[in-house]
């Protein structure tokens, strides 16, 4: 069986996770290379960084698939005196292609939401921003069986994404049944959530004041709302891509990246 090209890789994600289900300020597609490039391997990872490429160079991959676009504004000159610039410049040495799949996966249907609502044990799960009939959405909507009280499932929910610097509020008297999620940035998603009647919101990139929102007029939470962490409550990305990929293209090996790509450390890590 030949090897595909980049194009065929390409084209079997964006049939599961349409480039129009991206969101209008993403950069989604192949950003670096050539669609007739043959791809053998490819390392998968939630960030391109230098540690990424160094791991890519040494496995001798031909190809890097990506959550975050590395490429998210337009480049103004292409130089090996930033960051950006110079990750681009050894791809193209290298004959790396460079894929990026981000809010188009967020949406789709089995993406990062719903696979974050999987790892987190929930059941009966259905998108929280159902889009198009149901088809595609964001965020995620599930039931935990059996039920937790607050504290036991805040600790459930740090130990199964790794994420001993979470922040959270809500009643510690509270019991979690009804669980909204969105892996990554979902604070705009806060009020949807409120909305749908869930009893706790796991997302990340809480700012501060956003806690207050879940507040009723005494001050009493609503809900419990649960900032996870960016990285935290998107990398395991990285294994969905793998394994979707590997059934697909059983002749390629898809590597899922050994680099914890997040530049954020607690004084837990």
């Amino acid at each position: 069986m030949p090897n595909p090209s980049a194009g065929d890789i390409a084209a079997a994600l964006e049939a599961w996770a349409d480039p129009a289900f991206a969101e209008s300020y993403d950069n989604v597609g192949l950003h670096v290379g050539s669609t007739t490039h043959e791809v053998h391997s490819t390392l998968v990872a939630l960030d391109l960084t230098p540690a990424v490429v160094d791991e890519a160079e040494w496995l001798g991959v031909s190809m890097i698939l990506t959550h975050h676009p590395l490429l998210f504004q337009p480049l103004r000159r292409v130089t090996d005196d930033d960051m950006i610039g110079n990750l681009v410049l050894r791809l193209v040495r290298l004959g790396i292609a460079l894929y990026s799949i981000h809010t188009n996966l967020d949406a789709a249907p089995g993406g990062v939401s719903i696979e974050l609502a999987r790892i987190l044990g929930l059941n009966h799960t259905c998108f929280l921003c159902p889009r198009d009939e149901s088809t595609c959405g964001l965020g995620a909507i599930g039931v935990l069986e059996p039920p937790m009280p607050l504290p036991d499932f805040v600790q459930h929910v740090s130990t199964c994404l790794e994420a001993p610097g979470l922040r959270y509020v809500g009643d510690p008297d509270a019991t979690v049944c009804r669980v909204a999620v969105c892996g990554g940035s979902g604070s705009s998603l806060i009020q949807e959530a409120l909305a749908a009647g869930v009893d706790t919101y796991v997302t990340a990139d809480i700012k501060y004041h956003q806690f207050f929102e879940v507040l009723d007029v005494r001050g009493t939470p609503r809900m419990a709302l649960i900032d996870a962490g960016h990285y935290e409550t998107e990398h395991h990305t990285e294994a969905l891509l793998c394994t979707w990929l590997q059934d697909r293209f059983p002749q390629v090996r898809f590597v899922r990246t050994s680099v914890k790509t997040s530049p954020v450390r607690t004084l837990m890590d």
